[in-house]
């Protein structure tokens, strides 16, 4: 075997036994490797129970010759010692190493030359790692600890027993084995020292010295020189060794062992230091005093027991008798070698360092002044002193020591920068003196720190430095240090001058080094400014030192300082490229490399850093455009920015950086403009500079960012044409000369380049240059990226880009086709088709067809790169991003996302708005895809259909149709294909649409197999623990076994314990398995896989269930009937239990039920809403479908399951009556009857079912049906159109079967089917308007309401009416219902005649009232009244109605209010304190007020929302000069109320009150500021600030929900007015945040855990106005009607945005008005110069084709769409440009509702448009009619239309209670105008058309423009 398998064998041995004892290791495969690893070695435990005892030292054992297998067995043996976890492999492996130990020291070796492998000898690696392995089993088990402690005492007392023997020449080889082996012990018994006691390591250490104090010593340097000296060839080997030893600073000798005893005595003080023993391992005791800021506190334990102090003075008294024993033979040691001094100054420094521990551990125990004599003796002696060892003991100790003597400390402040001078150490030394000196310094004075430096400084001042530095002298430093001068100065005399160099370098080094170890900011930047002052003062040489050790300086600098550094490095640079100064360049290279190296990743000096060199390359050559230059300056130039790219590359490499596109933009920025600049300079492609520095152009080109960013949303031309660097050298000859260069790159665009700009140009040869070299590295599609710019998308620059790409991608095919660098290996080459796949999927167009283009030629010349799982997988998750992206028209409509990922893939995308575009993209990366697989797969078919197949194995069922995906279905598209390499197959003419599916299906199948043998391993543990059910080690049979896991989940799932899906899936599976191979049906077990998904009942078990249910039906068919009637049995539970779809505890949205908010419009909610819902409702409609294909499939079969089936519809239909009337139910409601109707009309034909049971069943299945239309007609919920269109075809499927199971014309009508004929034309009816009215909002604007393949017809008043008493008869509910779908008087008429007949069938019915009652009390009233006793409640605004007068205070009507009222909580009725407050107008009997005083108990913020509106009201006039005629009763009330408060409620309402009494009194102090400057103002208002107190608990009246906990005191702004003083503060507000609704699985697992639901708070700037003069009420009443827009929008989930900002009422003619975060005026963008709204949004957001953009666009177009209607129906006038609003999103949001409902500014109508809708914003909505942003706004305006309509009479409520309040936007035929807007006498489609009617309008208005006009001429109002 040679010398590398040797090696091979050994680094194999070492692996294994790691990778055995390592925990990830299984234990039995560990232990079993382990086992054969010792079986290598033999057995040898008997040796550590017997003794034997050695026969003349020796063991009998030893003394058979060791293989080198073995040995290398064992050493691996050794190496897994440390990793071992199990107690008994331990033990084994202890056993087994312990005897070995044992006889290491005589061990004999066969020889061998592979020996010298290893090192330094075998013997000394024998011991010492067994030693190690031994110590560390015994430190990791404690049970081991007393085996290990008895195998060190053995090894030690037979070395002992050896060492007393007396050898024979012929026995060396045997000594001097046993030496080197005590060596190895002595290492590692010192590194593990902390094994032993405190007592067992000054036994050890008894027992070593004895071994040193016999004989053996003048033994083994009689031994080795021995060997040395003899030419024996059996000693050969020794010779060798010796040599090696030497050769590595240990010569063999006694030295040797005296060094290795030392070290075992400083560990040993140094574990009674230090209690860390890791701290010890990593570091040098000394320093980790010298780390202390208190020597007794560094984790010491200072033990003054007798014991301890016995056992420290024994210890220094050998660490004594070790320093006496090397000065008594200092003069022998000047006779010895360089390396035996070494040796022995290394044993007394380890001496010194251990006296000094017993000096710090005990005070009687070392003797200080015989320390201090030693390290004087030391220091005196040059020779000492020179060795680096024994001189950095030396300095440290001294250090240490001086720490509690202040006189010491001075002094030694003066000493070491007098030694550093003087005694010319070498640089290692003087880095310890200057940490010593630091040390010292920091217990003095910061004067004494500086004057120190400044001392040292003054060395570097002068030529001649002796002679600068005068003051003590060469006998001063000879006397003791408490007799030294305390001169400051240092005087030395040089003899040459290499002396006074290396006196300058050690002063140097020594600032540096004290700066540093001080890491005090000041003191470092003292210390640069000291040594860069000193530049060009001495000589060169000094300068470049300097400059080079000042770089170590700047890293522990501040910002400031490190930049100051890297300022003189760039000048000193530039002047030494001038000077020609070449010794100076290659310092400021080294510094800057230096820094490059050693700077922290993490660090902010990095980023200073980086940015400095490239800016650094960017000013090079910086001279004016056409200012001529010299081919001489361009080299300069050159030169001089070459200098900085070595820092540049060693920066990049060193600390992995991967990109500089993943930092700052302003980096980035940088680093394209450092490229043009080196281009500008001669750093073409081809040019020789480029040549020259072409290996660190490759790896700056490498992490460069690409001159085009991905996310660029700025023009290239304005780029090009203003970047200054571009335009540098901007002269006629420059551009010849680059134009040449260009057309050498790219001679086929030679008349192009000819006409191109310069800075064109520029950018070009850059372009080639920088993509080239990447590409050259290994990445190609980054010049992909070019092409988002639009310049580059058409013309002349296009054409040279389109060809730099393609020669960018030829650079990178040759050199991947050579194959000689793992960068260009198919793999990566694969990675690289993953980044240009991703292109091809890219938002912009010439992106995707570039990219496409790139993808064609790569793998065109590499295919095997589509064989990679990298770029395969890449391609089919992005064919189903890209599906699913198009999918999200039908799934969130008016909602897209802009970015989609695929973790599997490993790829993101950004999408563009446009559905269209998208598509497109789709549909040609999906043909190309093809064609490029199909190209593969005649190559490769069996891996590519291998890689398919795994994709197709690995699923996430968590995309929105399942399993469902383009990229899964191209996969078995692709995988069913022949390959044209398969010869015989496809050389047939016709396969009759036969293809390889089958085969392709089988290698799945067979591969499932192996795969999946073991399903579930990570849930084995929770399998296994049910496997003991009896006795312990009993098993029981695997049926019992599974029934016993699947008990144990169903009883914590019916105990509402989280069971997470997977362990579901584990655990099903397995039982299901189990069922299936099993020969007997477990009814037990089938009734689990059952019950368990139904008792959890969410989406994804019932998913789970239904998949594991049909799958045993199929594999087993005899157990079909018994789960279907599982399944029938919990299906009636659920609805029994009334979950899911059967639940009343999610109900149809109602906006006036809910509590409103005046808060910005957030999607978010209405999608935890949706999910909510959507939660609740699924399992069901899962559970239906399969149902329902099981039906047909089997209904021809066994009988009894039809009746199972029978059974499922009667009760599931008898549960329809209460279920849930959600919007999002309707489907499954609807797919229920389908079912039910199928189920009759087979039993009905097969005659299943008798004629008497059929008419039931059907009977059953109408009222079903009619149960959807009981509640009120609703809309969808959310913009699933999906969902909407399976509805409407469901509606359509109803009618059909209903006409199948109507008579034929011929037949005659069975009496059955005439009694039941009225209900079912009543369902078809009602069917029909359902249909038309969701066409309606499916299609609002009539594109596609005319495809409908089913004919719809309005019913006429006579069938209404003649359906009606059916539908009073099946239930009063849906006769009501009837008028709200139907616009007809005849309708409303008869069914008021039917309530007011039988008014107590209605008594659950609220909607009754108000057609019963009207608006007031009709005549035709009478004994009805007394059923509101117990009529339910209506919502809170009707009920405020019924204080009206046209209610004559009706005491029934009055009662049913007031309850009304009470039944809802305070949360809702907060939002109606306004129309409250109104009420008591008319509250003659006092309900109101006593209702305000009751609701006043639970709420203090709802009273004092009372005060405020009761001030706010009682006066007509903003003066307060006027009194309304309600005055009287307000102040009663208001009296009353605050007297009702207990004394807790009182003070805090006096501290709301006072607080904000004192904010609002600053408007009146600032009224005599009204005609000075806004800063006099301003200040005004601040000093005001100032003076007000936050007490507990206030808040700003606008905003009760968040406690006010401090005021900005300079954020007082004076607002504009002329005799009024309003003005604006800022206050911090902590609020309760509104936390996300939690999943099911949240809400389980957190009970499971006992954990209560956290109530996070955040806190907030709020801004606010506060106004006096100023009549706010109007502002308030209209946001209150938009917030109550906002609700209704969101009942219905209609994603459009409205902001209701707050505004409060608080006296007459006060109010605060919450400012709108984040915010600008349409008129303030005006000012600034912004010439429309499509500017501003392109400046801000970028181009139409960025991603932000797009997304504000989408903002916009739903705040536009929302804000129009609410505009038209509110009548907001005065719409000028500073009365609309754009938030930093791109909304749009009005203020400013001084003119609404009937009345304009001045009278006059100049705004005749419904709405605001200017060119301006067309133009952002896309620009014209036929775009897609403006086809959503005008659809979003209909549904937001539709939408209002069915709360008129609401809304009208709450306009109509506060007309008595004086406001004057109140006429006459306010309400009934206002209802006309809704044309409610239209139906919907009506509707729809009219609202499409006034968009037309508004888009062709003139008078819009007129009145902003008319704005800007009256008021300067830009627009």
């Amino acid at each position: 075997m040679d010398f590398a398998s040797r090696n091979l064998r050994h680094a194999s041995l070492l692996r294994i036994a790691s990778l055995s004892a390592s925990p990830a290791a299984k234990v039995d495969r560990g232990n079993a490797n382990l086992d054969r690893l010792a079986s290598e070695c033999p057995s040898q435990s008997e040796n550590l129970t017997q003794s034997s005892g050695p026969v003349k030292g020796y063991s009998w054992t030893a003394q058979i010759p060791m293989s080198v297998r073995e040995l290398q067995v064992l050493l691996a043996l050794c190496r897994a010692a440390p990793l071992v976890e199990n107690m008994e492999s331990a033990e084994k492996l202890l056993s087994q190493l312990c005897p070995y130990l044992i006889e290491s020291h005589c061990q004999r070796i066969t020889p061998s030359p592979f020996l010298s492998s290893i090192q330094p000898s075998p013997w000394e690696c024998l011991t010492s790692s067994l030693s190690e392995a031994i110590l560390c089993l015994g430190l990791r088990f404690p049970r081991l600890h007393e085996d290990t402690r008895m195998a060190m005492d053995r090894y030690i007392d037979n070395v002992l027993s050896f060492s007393a023997v007396e050898f024979q020449d012929s026995e060396l080889l045997n000594f001097a084995s046993t030496v080197t082996s005590f060596l190895g012990f002595l290492e590692t018994v010192a590194t593990y020292i902390y094994f032993w006691t405190s007592n067992e390591q000054l036994s050890l250490i008894a027992r070593v010295k004895q071994i040193l104090s016999n004989t053996f010593p003048i033994s083994v340097e009689a031994t080795f020189s021995t060997i040395r000296n003899s030419h024996d060839r059996h000693l050969r080997a020794w010779k060798r060794y010796s040599r090696h030893y030497a050769a590595h600073g240990k010569p063999l000798g006694s030295m040797l062992l005296q060094r290795g005893f030392m070290k075992l005595l400083l560990s040993t003080t140094s574990t009674m230091l230090v209690t860390d023993p890791t701290t010890l391992q990593n570091n040098d005791i000394l320093d980790i005093l010298m780390s202390s800021d208190d020597v007794g506190k560094t984790g010491i334990k200072l033990n003054e027991e007798e014991e301890d102090r016995f056992t420290v003075q024994a210890l220094a008294e050998i660490a004594t008798e070790e320093v006496a024993l090397i000065e008594d033979g200092a003069d022998y040691l000047q006779l010895g070698t360089a390396w035996q001094q070494h040796l022995a100054f290394s044993v007394k420094a380890f001496a010194l360092a251990s006296y000094c521990n017993c000096v710090i551990l005990s005070g009687s125990a070392g003797n200080r002044e015989l320390l201090m004599k030693w390290l004087d003796t030391t220091i005196q002696d040059p020779i000492q002193m020179a060795d680096e060892t024994l001189a950095g003991v030396t300095l440290k100790v001294m250090a240490i020591v001086s720490q509690r003597d202040p006189a010491l400390a001075s002094s030694l402040s003066r000493t070491l920068p007098r030694f550093i001078v003087r005694n010319s150490p070498s640089q290692v030394i003087v880095k310890v003196a200057a940490q010593c000196l630091a040390f010292v310094l920091k217990f003095l004075s910061q004067d004494v720190i500086i004057t120190t430096l400044y001392t040292l400084g003054n060395v570097l001042s002068s030529g001649v430095p002796e002679r600068a530095l005068q003051g003590g002298s060469l006998r001063d430093r000879l006397l003791p240090y408490d007799q030294q001068t305390t001169g400051s100065a240092i005087s030395l005399a040089l003899n040459s001058d290499e002396e006074k160099l290396h006196v300058y370098a050690s002063v140097i080094e020594a600032i540096v080094g004290v700066a540093k170890t001080c890491k005090d900011e000041k003191i470092i930047a003292l210390a640069q400014s000291i040594l860069t002052q000193k530049t060009g003062k001495v000589n060169p040489t000094v300068d470049t030192q300097i400059v080079i050790r000042v770089a170590s300086l700047a890293l522990v600098a501040n910002t400031t300082e490190f930049k100051s550094i890297l300022k003189l490095y760039s000048k000193l640079g530039s002047d030494a490229i001038v000077n020609d100064d070449t010794n100076m360049l290659s310092a400021i290279l080294a510094a800057r490399e230096y820094i490059s190296k050693n700077i922290e990743p993490d660090s902010p000096l990095l980023e200073v850093y980086l940015t400095d060199l490239l800016e650094c390359i960017v000013a090079k050559g910086d001279v004016q455009e056409n200012e001529p230059k010299r081919q001489s300056d361009l080299e300069l130039a050159a030169r001089d920015i070459s200098q900085y790219l070595s820092p540049l590359v060693l920066l990049f490499t060193s600390h992995n950086l991967e990109s500089i596109g993943s930092m700052s933009v302003e980096i980035q920025s940088i680093c394209r403009d450092a490229w043009y600049n080196c281009v500008v300079h001669g750093f073409s492609r081809k040019t020789v500079l480029a040549r020259k520095y072409d290996t660190e152009l490759r790896i700056i080109a490498k992490i460069s960012p690409p001159l085009i960013a991905d996310t660029r949303t700025t023009l290239l031309e304005s780029d090009m044409e203003l970047n200054t660097v571009l335009r540098r050298g901007m002269n006629v000859p420059n551009t010849i000369e680059h134009k040449k260069r260009l057309i050498e790159l790219l001679p086929e665009h030679a008349k192009d380049i000819g006409s191109l700009s310069y800075p064109k140009v520029i950018f070009l040869e850059t372009a080639f240059l920088l993509e080239s070299l990447r590409a050259s590295c290994g990445n190609c599609s980054e010049v992909l990226s070019y092409f988002v710019d639009p310049l580059l998308k058409a013309g002349d620059t296009a054409g040279c880009m389109m060809t730099i790409a393609n020669e960018v991608t030829r650079i990178y095919l040759d050199k991947a086709r050579a194959g000689m660098h793992p960068e260009f290996s198919a793999a990566m080459v694969g990675k690289q088709l993953v980044k240009v796949f991703t292109k091809c999927c890219h938002r912009v167009e010439k992106v995707h067809a570039v990219a496409i283009s790139c993808a064609e030629r790569i793998i065109g010349a590499i295919p095997s790169a589509l064989c990679q799982q990298s770029s395969l997988y890449a391609m089919l998750e992005l064919l189903t991003l890209m599906w699913c992206s198009c999918l999200d028209e039908d799934i969130d409509e008016y909602s897209w996302r802009s970015t989609m990922t695929s973790v599997r893939g490993g790829v993101t995308i950004e999408l563009s708005d446009s559905y269209p575009l998208r598509r497109r993209i789709l549909k040609a990366f999906h043909t190309n895809s093809r064609k490029w697989v199909l190209h593969v797969l005649n190559m490769a078919p069996m891996d590519i259909k291998g890689l398919l197949q795994t994709y197709l194995s690995e699923y996430d069922d968590d995309n929105s149709f399942g399993h469902i995906s383009l990229g899964r279905s191209f996969a078995l598209t692709i995988g069913s294909e022949v390959p044209a390499s398969d010869q015989r197959l496809a050389s047939l003419d016709s396969l009759d649409g036969a293809t390889a599916a089958s085969d392709f299906m089988k290698q799945y199948t067979t591969r499932q197999g192996y795969r999946h043998a073991d399903p579930a391993p990570e849930h084995e543990e929770e399998w296994l623990r049910f496997m003991q059910i009896g006795r312990p080690g009993q098993i029981v049979g695997e049926d019992e076994e599974t029934i016993a896991v699947l008990e144990n989940i169903q009883r914590r799932a019916a105990a509402n314990k989280f069971v997470a899906i997977a362990e579901q899936r584990d655990v099903l599976r397995r039982a299901a398995a189990l069922l299936c191979r099993s020969k007997k049906n477990s009814h037990a077990i089938v009734a689990y896989l059952v019950s368990i998904p139904f008792t959890i009942f969410t989406k994804q078990s019932i998913k789970l269930g239904i998949s594991l249910w049909m799958g045993i039906i199929n594999e087993k068919p005899g157990v079909q009937s018994r789960i279907l009637a599982e399944v029938a049995q919990h299906w009636e539970e659920t609805v029994r239990k009334k979950i899911g779809l059967f639940s009343d505890k999610i109900l149809a949205p109602d906006a006036f039920s809910m509590k409103m908010e005046y808060a910005p419009s957030d999607k978010e909610v209405l999608m935890r809403q949706l999910r909510d819902a959507l939660n609740l409702i699924t399992p069901h409609q899962k559970i239906l479908y399969m149902l329902s294909s099981h039906f047909h499939a089997c209904r021809l079969g066994n009988p009894h399951i039809i009746k199972i089936f029978q059974r499922i519809v009667r009760v599931s239909m008898a549960g329809l009556k209460d279920a849930t009337g959600h919007p999002l139910a309707r489907e499954t409601r609807l797919q229920l009857i389908i079912f039910g109707l199928q189920v009759l009309l087979f039993s009905s034909s097969s005659n299943t079912m008798s004629h008497t049971l059929q008419y039931k069943l059907k009977d059953q299945i109408l009222s079903g049906a009619l149960s959807w239309f009981s509640n009120a007609p609703s809309w969808t919920f959310g913009g699933n159109r999906l969902q909407l269109r399976s509805e409407l075809q469901a509606m359509i499927e109803i009618m059909n079967l209903l006409m199948q199971m109507s008579p034929k014309p011929n037949e005659a009508e069975s009496t059955y089917a005439k009694a039941l004929r009225p209900r079912q034309d009543l369902v078809c009816m009602l069917l029909e308007n359902e249909h038309a009215r969701l066409m309606t909002w499916l299609y609002p604007l009539d594109n596609g309401r005319k495809n409908t393949n089913y004919a719809f017809r309005s019913p006429a008043d006579n069938s209404i009416a003649i359906l009606l008493q059916t539908a009073w008869l099946e239930t009063p509910r849906l006769a009501i219902q009837l008028t709200k779908r139907f616009q007809s008087p005849r309708l409303t008429a008869n069914v008021r005649n039917l309530l007011l007949r039988y008014p107590e069938q209605v008594v659950d019915t609220p909607e009754a009232i108000q057609l019963i009652l009207g608006g007031g009390i009709p005549p035709d009233i009478s004994f009805q009244l007394k059923y509101l006793l117990y009529w339910a409640p209506v919502d809170p605004i009707t009920a405020t109605t019924y204080f009206l007068p046209s209610y004559s205070n009706n005491a029934f009507i009055l009662q049913y209010a007031m309850r009304s009222l009470e039944s809802h909580s305070v949360d809702t009725t907060f939002f109606y304190v306004p129309q409250i407050v109104q009420a008591l107008r008319w509250d003659e009997l006092g309900y109101v007020e006593c209702f305000i005083l009751e609701t006043a108990k639970f709420s203090q913020l709802f009273a004092h929302q009372i005060i405020w509106n009761m001030k706010a009201n009682a006066y007509k006039d903003e003066e307060a000069l006027v009194p309304d005629e309600v005055k009287p009763k307000l102040d009663v009330a208001m009296e009353r109320l605050i007297s009702s408060f207990s004394p807790m409620d009182k003070s805090f309402y006096e501290r709301e009150f006072n607080f904000f009494g004192e904010v609002t009194s600053i408007s009146g102090k600032l009224r005599p500021y009204i005609k000075k400057s806004k800063a006099e103002k301003k200040q005004k208002i601040d000093e005001e600030l100032r003076k007000i107190k936050v007490d507990v608990g206030v808040y700003v009246p606008s905003n009760p929900d968040g406690v006010v906990i401090g005021i900005d005191r300079k954020s007082g702004r004076p607002l504009q007015s002329h005799a009024k003083a309003p003005f604006m503060a800022t206050f911090r507000i902590k609020r309760t945040k509104k936390g996300d609704v939690d999943s099911q699985e949240e809400n389980l697992r957190r009970e499971q855990q006992n954990a209560p639901a956290a109530e996070p708070t955040n806190e907030m700037w709020l801004s606010a106005i506060f106004k006096v003069g100023d009549d706010v009420r109007q502002d308030m009443l209209v946001l209150q009607i938009i917030s109550a827009f906002r609700s209704i929008y969101n009942s219905v989930g209609l994603d459009v945005y409205v902001f209701p900002y707050r505004v409060l009422a608080t006296a007459p003619g006060c109010g605060v008005i919450d400012l709108i975060p984040k915010s600008i005026s349409r008129d303030m963008l005006g000012r600034e110069a912004i010439n429309g709204l499509y500017d501003y949004f392109t400046t801000k957001y970028g181009g139409e084709d960025s991603i932000k953009f797009q997304e504000a666009r989408n903002n916009f177009v739903k705040s536009m769409a929302a804000y129009s209607v609410i505009s038209y129906l509110l009548q907001l006038k005065d719409r000028h440009n500073g009365n609309i609003m754009i938030d930093d999103a791109g909304h749009i949001i009005h203020i400013d509702f001084g003119f609404c409902f009937d009345i304009a500014p001045g009278g006059i109508t100049f705004e005749r448009a419904p709405f605001k809708l200017t060119s301006e914003m067309i133009a952002v909505m896309g620009g014209s009619q036929e775009s897609q942003p403006y086809h959503w706004f005008e659809e979003l305006c209909v549904k937001a239309f539709l939408a209002c309509r069915p709360y008129a009479d609401k809304l009208a409520a709450c306009v109509k209670v506060m007309s008595a309040s004086g406001l004057p936007c109140f006429k006459p035929d306010t309400i009934q105008n206002f209802k006309d807007r809704l044309v409610l006498d239209k139906n919907e489609k009506e509707a729809a058309d009219f609202m499409r009617s006034l968009v037309k309008k508004s888009y062709s208005s003139y008078s819009t423009k007129g009145y902003d006009q008319f704005q800007l001429l009256t008021n300067g109002i830009p627009y």
